[in-house]
């Protein structure tokens, strides 16, 4: 069931509870991968205060798993007006993990406004406070986490994770979406297959779906 929140907030279920469990583990695994590779006190991109985080550029969550990125295109399609989501979109994703005393300030993720979008799905921990949003000109508004839903809102929309005050880890995939048309040269070489630095970005398309829908017809 689609639910909206506070006008700007989409809210979708995208993974079951077991599948969270699994995806934890492989936040782990990255997080360790990254220690291991002498990333961990990398901020060249943002002061961000946990190491999957500030390296979010040397790795894309859909695809190390393909399976959930055809999700991914199939929820987006089915809940993104066409006018704001043009195909075939680029898709950031990376992995967060707030330990005790950990969290993020307010922020918005750069892109093109009605064009760009962000998104965040909760995997597990402590469900509370959860994430606080603020649209230009109006109060703050805090959404507890679900396990396994997605909330979906326009790249400028500003907010923030409060710090976590539990030894409880809290697990988060963090997404930038990008209509086609925002897509420049600077980003492509920066999307290329042998980018040496950059590993972040896929581009997805929704032309299966579309098949789909008109073999069912």
């Amino acid at each position: 069931r689609l639910m909206e929140y506070y006008e700007n907030v989409i809210n979708v279920p995208f993974f079951t509870s077991e599948e969270c469990d699994e995806i934890k583990d492989y936040a782990l695994q990255i997080e360790q991968g990254l220690i291991d590779d002498g990333f961990a006190d990398h901020k060249e991109h943002g002061s961000y205060d946990n190491v999957l985080t500030s390296n979010y550029f040397r790795y894309n969550f859909f695809a190390h798993h393909p399976h959930y990125a055809e999700r991914l295109a199939q929820c987006l399609h089915y809940v993104m007006p066409d006018q704001n989501l043009e195909w075939p979109i680029a898709v950031q994703a990376w992995c967060n993990v707030y330990r005790n005393g950990q969290g993020i300030d307010w922020h918005n993720h750069s892109g093109t406004m009605g064009k760009s979008y962000t998104a965040n799905i909760f995997i597990d921990g402590p469900t509370a406070p959860g994430i606080t949003y603020k649209a230009f000109n109006k109060k703050s508004g805090v959404i507890e986490n679900q396990k396994g839903h997605m909330h979906i809102i326009p790249c400028e929309l500003f907010h923030k994770v409060s710090k976590n005050k539990t030894d409880e880890p809290r697990f988060t995939i963090g997404l930038t979406v990008h209509s086609y048309q925002t897509i420049s040269k600077t980003l492509i070489d920066r999307y290329a297959f042998n980018s040496k630095t950059y590993q972040d970005t896929i581009i997805l398309t929704r032309e299966h779906i579309m098949y789909d829908e008109t073999e069912q017809s």
